[in-house]
């Protein structure tokens, strides 16, 4: 094909008028141009959101649910004798001094095993939402034959075989067998600076950034019409024989999906510092114009630092605000992944209240996250083909981690205990249609795993926990769950010397 820049620029003129670009509606100003785009219909499949929040390190599971009594308490008191958390306000002070907690224990009632457990103090937002029946605990997830290899475990975790054999993505096969999409669509999301293995391979595309500025088409001069005439060319690829050339249809239609949804979410500076702005990116620019990962929504959020300080200079707070800009901006993606690191405490675990500390981001920004979800919204008059209104109902937010922390602490000295690799810890599920409580048994300290004797037991197989977010909330079929050849979940069928294994999806309650 041929074109100059000035055809170029009239043909963009003449797109954004007929409404073509930009998926969205706005009015922005920038060196006093007015720049106006409206609404077109995705024609995606809809349907439920899911946000994955994983927790790498290795999560300290029993200092995130701890126990208030009981044979429970004793045994962790006795594991823990300087980690161990507080039962009675007379013992809350540090979180009180630090200003990551109140003076009341935030019991969240008894297990099936007969004790009763609370939430880490620093964990006061999630505790809310607990009692407002929005949070589901299961204790005790993990699989059979525990790997305490960061690596390993996190593949484990992300392609749900605990073999280790599988690099295919759990979540990337639900892509690829039952989600609906095609090639041309980028459905995922992935906030940080690497692909997460949980999607991959998959055939919709993925997008992963940590700030939107980073989706641009890498032009130095004239970026908007090399992406066209590259677009073209990947449009043409993609309609090759796909059994001639599987890799360059495949390479042709991931490069066609990027650079035809890029602006969806950001767009650069154009022709005489003409700003178009894409529909993500319009909820988080300045009053000049300009987007910074740092920006508050444009309007009034709790995922904003002047609405909510409590999230001032917590990363995973700024992750969720833009998880959120992109689910209100409606541009397709419903599958997301944020990470909070930090969680390796071999030593100082608590000191300075590090693990409490790192509780208490987490706990501040998924609330903040469900409060920003649960209001309606008001924007300019001319962003149109916005979301809203109230999308808790729309939204499960899942929490994981690739393996949890040893049951005793590892030194005496209080400033330098800490905790190592293990098995089994809670993990979290949060959203308006999450039916609210504890899941499953929580693992007995006095008991042990047989393969590690300082590793809790699994009760609930992290399979049964995923096949319940495909099944009750994705709407697969179960027949696709599996486990076994060509399924979404893999079996153990070889049972670990706790007699664990896997053959069956369970599906759980808390859906």
């Amino acid at each position: 094909m041929s074109c100059n820049r000035r055809d170029f620029l009239k043909g963009m003129a003449a797109c954004f008028a007929g409404g073509v670009m930009g998926r969205g509606g706005g009015i922005f100003k920038l060196r006093g141009t007015h720049v106006s785009f409206s609404a077109a219909p995705r024609g995606m499949p809809g349907g439920n959101i899911v946000v994955f929040v994983q927790l790498s390190g290795g999560n300290d599971g029993i200092n995130m649910v701890y126990p208030l009594n009981g044979k429970q308490r004793s045994n962790y008191e006795m594991a823990r004798p300087t980690l161990a958390l507080p039962i009675d306000t007379t013992t809350m002070q540090p979180w009180v001094d630090a200003k990551i907690g109140g003076t009341a224990v935030l019991d969240i009632g008894q297990n099936v095993d007969g004790n009763n457990y609370a939430f880490n103090p620093a964990m006061g937002a999630l505790h809310n939402l607990f009692t407002q029946g929005k949070l589901a605990v299961l204790p005790g997830v993990h699989y059979p034959a525990a790997n305490h290899s960061h690596f390993e475990s996190t593949n484990i975790y992300t392609s749900a075989d605990p073999s280790g054999n599988n690099a295919d993505g759990w979540f990337g096969k639900f892509l690829n067998l039952d989600s609906g999409y095609s090639a041309s669509d980028v459905p995922t999301v992935i906030m940080g600076d690497s692909q997460s293995p949980l999607f991959t391979p998959s055939v919709p595309g993925i997008f992963t950034f940590s700030n939107l500025d980073a989706l641009q088409f890498p032009a130095n001069d004239d970026g908007q019409l090399k992406a066209m005439i590259f677009n073209d060319y990947c449009a043409m690829a993609s309609g090759r024989d796909g059994n001639a050339f599987p890799e360059m249809v495949k390479i042709a239609q991931t490069a066609h999906a990027t650079v035809t949804h890029l602006t969806e979410f950001y767009n650069p500076a154009g022709a005489d510092g003409m700003l178009i702005p894409a529909k993500v990116q319009a909820l988080l620019l300045d009053k000049d114009g300009n987007y910074s990962r740092d920006n508050p929504l444009i309007y009034s959020s709790p995922l904003n630092t002047d609405v909510n300080p409590a999230i001032q200079g917590n990363d995973l707070a700024t992750d969720l605000k833009h998880v959120a800009a992109i689910i209100r901006a409606d541009v397709g993606a419903r599958f997301f992944h944020v990470t909070i690191g930090g969680f390796d405490t071999h030593s100082e675990q608590e000191k300075g209240l590090y693990h409490s500390s790192l509780l208490n981001q987490l706990s501040e920004a998924l609330a903040a996250f469900y409060a920003e979800l649960g209001q309606a919204v008001t924007l300019p008059a001319a962003l149109t083909g916005y979301q809203t209104g109230d999308l808790t109902n729309n939204v499960a937010l899942v929490s994981f981690s690739e393996f949890g922390r040893t049951i005793t602490q590892n030194a005496t000295d209080p400033n330098k205990a800490g905790t190592d690799h293990a098995a089994s810890a809670p993990q979290l599920v949060l959203g308006g249609k999450v039916l609210g409580g504890q899941y499953g048994v929580y693992p007995q300290l006095d008991d042990p795993g047989a393969e590690a004797q300082d590793d809790l037991k699994l009760t609930t197989d992290f399979r049964d926990v995923f096949g319940t977010m495909l099944d009750k909330w994705l709407n697969v079929p179960v027949a696709d769950l599996g486990p076994g050849t060509g399924k979404i979940l893999t079996p153990t069928s070889v049972a670990d010397q706790d007699g664990n294994s896997y053959t069956a999806y369970t599906p759980l309650g808390f859906l």
